[in-house]
């Protein structure tokens, strides 16, 4: 275990300037209070400094609006160590040719700007408050500003992908690449209400899930049965020999499923749109070849759930600070809010291991508490709820949470992160 971590996530600020569809701040279950990180809280994290890979002031709100940014970005860059990043993700919509200048003077590596789409009715609609025009700007300045000052910094977009925009991806990479951006990463939505839920772009099914499910439908098929009629004809009381097998055979399914730890939802595999699957690895493929050939790094989710979960906050020495101090793991336990899970509406929990105010932030980092939480992490034994053929449980949907349905006391089951389906800037390379 890291004596110090190595990588810190600093909120500046909850408040924002904008009203974004996609926000957890203008969902219903939202009970983010409004605040801002100050000069004496920064004071409580200095000693992680000079152990830092990297340090990304970004959270729920718009750093831009915290009027010590740049202070942060000098103070942590004097004490880091010289290959270390300092970054944050914008809306751009405050980034003037001033504004831009102070960054670069403060030591600024990293910034990322928000950009859905290249269409400016879509943009608008999505980021409420905000036009195409901002983004394109914002870059532009921090450009101008990075070349009159000698800065090697880096520019970045970041696309939050929707069924109603995955079509724009490859028109937002050749926008990037006029705007001489460096690297674009992408994330799928995280619903907090019925309608965003829809419009998530990823199949629910695992790979480890379809992988099995797909080979069993061609073992039935050799046999001259229709796999997809076992939901149909399960209860039926006199079944025909064709039948018994199709019910013996997903039975079989079953069991190797179990066998494997691969969870299975019969009725979503056998009811899934393959043909929206292969036009999102469509888009993707022609992404990355436009990325590459811009000379882009382009960082992509997986298409859909992976079966091998891997959380890159606890396993990359990861540690988060909200904005009055208190310590959290990762981004979906940071904050108090609620989200969407199949359809049903799911309270968030954060989780806490203490405040700087109260305890040194060394302190708090090697408590028992927070050790013994990120080493039930890496196990990976709890349940992987997104795949489970039963609708969230009380045990994902009652709050506070405290235990899965294997007992495990680590909220991770049914987090969208380890999944590979979300990205962020918290990586800073």
């Amino acid at each position: 275990m890291n004596k110090y971590p190595e990588k810190l996530i600093v909120e500046p600020t909850t408040r924002c300037n904008l009203k974004c569809e996609m926000c957890v701040k203008q969902s219903g279950g939202c009970a983010i209070p409004e605040g801002d990180f100050s000069e004496r809280l920064l004071g409580g994290i200095k000693p992680f400094f000079p152990h830092l890979k990297s340090i990304v002031f970004t959270g729920i709100g718009e750093p831009l609006l915290n009027r010590n940014l740049e202070k942060f970005i000098t103070e942590a860059k004097q004490d880091m160590p010289a290959s270390g990043l300092a970054g944050f993700q914008t809306n751009g919509k405050l980034m003037t040719e001033q504004r831009a200048a102070s960054l670069i003077d403060a030591g600024v590596d990293r910034i990322c700007v928000s950009v859905d789409s290249t269409i400016d009715d879509q943009f608008s609609s999505v980021r409420e408050g905000a036009a195409l025009s901002d983004a394109s700007a914002a870059l532009l300045n921090l450009k101008n500003a990075a070349a009159h000052g000698g800065s090697s910094l880096k520019t970045g977009i970041q696309f939050v992908l929707m069924k109603k925009n995955m079509d724009q991806l490859p028109e937002v990479i050749k926008w990037a690449e006029t705007k001489g951006v460096s690297f674009v990463i992408v994330s799928h939505l995280t619903a907090y209400d019925e309608a965003s839920e829809g419009e998530q772009a990823f199949p629910q099914n695992s790979r480890g899930a379809v992988s099995l499910f797909d080979r069993y439908l061609k073992r039935a098929e050799r046999d001259g049965i229709d796999l997809r009629r076992y939901e149909d004809i399960l209860w039926k009381s006199n079944k025909s020999k064709d039948e018994v097998e199709i019910v013996g055979l997903v039975r079989e399914l079953i069991k190797e499923a179990d066998r494997l730890g691969v969870f299975v939802d019969f009725a979503k595999l056998a009811g899934e749109d393959r043909g929206h699957a292969e036009r999102l690895e469509t888009i993707f493929e022609t992404a990355r070849n436009l990325a590459k050939n811009a000379g882009i790094r382009l960082t992509l989710p997986e298409i859909r759930p992976q079966s091998d979960r891997y959380c890159k906050f606890v396993e990359e020495g990861a540690m988060f600070v909200t904005w009055d101090g208190q310590i959290s793991p990762c981004y979906f336990l940071w904050h108090k809010f609620s989200c969407m899970r199949k359809g049903y509406v799911k309270q968030v929990t954060p989780q806490y291991f203490g405040n700087i105010m109260d305890n040194g932030a060394e302190e708090i980092w090697q408590k028992g508490d927070y050790i013994s939480f990120r080493n039930k992490v890496r196990l990976y034994d709890y349940p992987e709820c997104s795949n489970c053929n039963f609708p969230p449980c009380s045990f994902i949907l009652d709050e506070p949470f405290e235990q899965d349905c294997y007992t495990i006391d680590v909220p991770c089951c049914d987090c969208h992160w380890n999944l590979g389906l979300l990205n962020c800037l918290s990586d800073c390379n």
